[in-house]
């Protein structure tokens, strides 16, 4: 393993998944670690939204993205370790799939929200969608 994609939305869970890297680098001090964070695209009612409106809503959720994935990299850095984070709009898990792709990532290692399987069965999750729909391992931490 030598590069890592860690979906991040600064969840506890995705905290935890952070700290299990701390412990995994110790293994492997040469893994490449990269955060995603994934934010969904502004969804407009009505028929028309003003060309600067849309740009100023798109930008404010890549900054809220960098927001959230800032908070990721200062908890990799108090360890000692470095990672590059990438902010993305649209559909978490076919983001992740891609982004998997794009950077030749050989591991996703994600956090579980800790849903029931009664929650799962009706909702679904996204890391089980991950686990499906990803073409490499993903390691789940609880």
């Amino acid at each position: 393993m030598k590069k890592v994609l860690v979906p991040f939305d600064g969840s506890e869970s995705a905290k935890r998944a952070l700290l299990y890297l701390v412990e995994l680098v110790k293994q492997l001090p040469d893994l490449e670690i990269h955060l995603l964070n994934v934010q969904g695209h502004p969804i407009m009612y009505g028929d028309y939204v003003a060309g600067p409106m849309l740009e100023s809503l798109v930008n404010a959720a890549r900054e809220h993205g960098r927001k959230i994935n800032a908070k990721g990299i200062e908890l990799l850095r108090s360890h000692g370790l470095e990672a590059t984070a990438h902010e993305e709009l649209g559909e978490t898990v076919g983001e992740i799939a891609k982004t998997v792709a794009l950077l030749g990532c050989d591991m996703v290692v994600m956090g579980t929200r800790g849903m029931t399987n009664f929650s799962n069965l009706i909702m679904g999750s996204v890391s089980s969608r991950v686990v499906h729909e990803v073409s490499v391992p993903v390691l789940l931490v609880k």
